[in-house]
């Protein structure tokens, strides 16, 4: 007991130095403070989310007895309290995000129930082991990647224009669920690797992964977000989600 105490103690508090989340200030709330239930229940929900995350094939959250699956609800959760950054168009900025995830997601359950690829549904497991099945064309494979995931990000940028501590802590736990549902993983390329090791150094390609993503691409660019119409990043997302999908289902 002692034991699995001490994991997910060490767990949580590399979540939170990787996400960065306490070096920022939370939103202020009517009456000037800065700490806030709602948006402390924001950031909680975006921790437990991580949890669900399959790092090195299955989630921390199986030992509690839920799947993967979870980080879908807590992230969503997470989405909708999370305090309004005051910018207009909040609902439908927040819509299009869940909304653009979940057709990816539905498309690729599709595909698997369609071809027979193993894995639970709903589940991140299943969309990660496309990545290393072999008998499926690369080139076409890596398209669709780069579609789903240049259009998540994307659609994911207008509410993390104006991050505060649960802001950072969902855009980190978003980011390591793009890196691991999207990217191969470590030990295709490293074919001599013991099971064990593979499955530590897929664990820890994922995080650096998650972590630069969040770091360098939607932080960065999430401020740039600032300036452009929402309508532009919507409909670009949803171009590149239409793509991805046909390619898709024409892969094979």
């Amino acid at each position: 007991m002692l034991t699995t105490f001490m994991s997910f103690a060490a767990y949580i508090t590399i979540i939170i130095t990787a996400s960065g989340s306490l070096r920022l200030k939370t939103a202020k709330d009517d009456d000037g403070r800065e700490f806030n239930v709602q948006s402390a229940a924001a950031w909680s929900f975006a921790l437990l989310s991580t949890f669900g995350l399959p790092w090195g094939g299955i989630p921390l959250s199986c030992y509690l007895g839920v799947g993967s699956w979870s980080w879908c609800v807590f992230s969503a959760i997470s989405l909708c309290i999370i305090k309004n950054d005051g910018r207009e168009h909040c609902i439908f900025r927040r819509f299009v995000v869940v909304s653009n995830i979940t057709v990816i997601m539905v498309a690729i359950y599709a595909f698997m129930i369609e071809n027979g690829i193993p894995g639970d549904i709903p589940g991140i497991e299943g969309v990660g082991v496309i990545n290393s099945l072999e008998g499926l064309p690369r080139g076409k494979l890596m398209l669709v990647q780069a579609c789903f995931i240049i259009s998540a990000i994307a659609s994911f940028l207008p509410i993390h224009s104006n991050p505060d501590r649960a802001s950072a802590m969902l855009s980190f736990s978003y980011a390591s669920f793009l890196a691991i549902a999207f990217l191969p993983p470590a030990h295709i390329f490293i074919e001599w690797l013991r099971p064990d090791i593979a499955i530590l150094c897929d664990a820890a390609a994922f995080f650096l992964c998650g972590w630069f993503m969040h770091n360098f691409i939607i932080n960065p660019f999430s401020k740039a977000a600032l300036f452009w119409r929402s309508s532009y990043i919507t409909i670009s997302s949803a171009a590149l989600t239409a793509t991805g999908i046909y390619f898709l289902f024409n892969a094979v």
